[in-house]
């Protein structure tokens, strides 16, 4: 399954929960010390990996994402957005809904 097939909110869950045994393997930590260094349980980093518990808190998936070194890599779920709502919505009464032309624009 590539990473494009993972569409429903359990195969996400499946696919975090894939890459932080592989970034937890690839520091060299075992589920013990990721406990230990997170202040999230044992039993539900190991539920967590096995695919057993997705129902995660937030709070403790980002305690993890910070033993990995991987917590600022959230802001690139979410990126600001370009112009904030209120301005874009400024700019968009500012487009016209439609162009009107009089006989002068039509003739060449």
């Amino acid at each position: 399954m590539s990473d494009a097939d993972y569409v429903t909110n359990q195969d996400i869950m499946l696919l975090l929960a894939k890459r932080i045994k592989e970034y937890r393997l690839a520091a060299r930590m075992s589920q013990k010390e990721m406990a230990e260094k997170s202040g999230v349980s044992l039993a539900t980093i190991s539920h967590f990996e096995q695919g057993v518990n997705q129902n995660m808190t937030l709070n403790n998936f980002i305690s993890l994402l910070r033993i990995i070194g991987m917590e600022k890599r959230v802001c690139d779920l979410l990126p600001k957005l370009p112009m904030p709502p209120l301005a874009l919505k400024q700019l968009n009464k500012l487009i016209p809904k439609r162009v009107r032309r009089n006989e002068n624009d039509t003739k060449s």
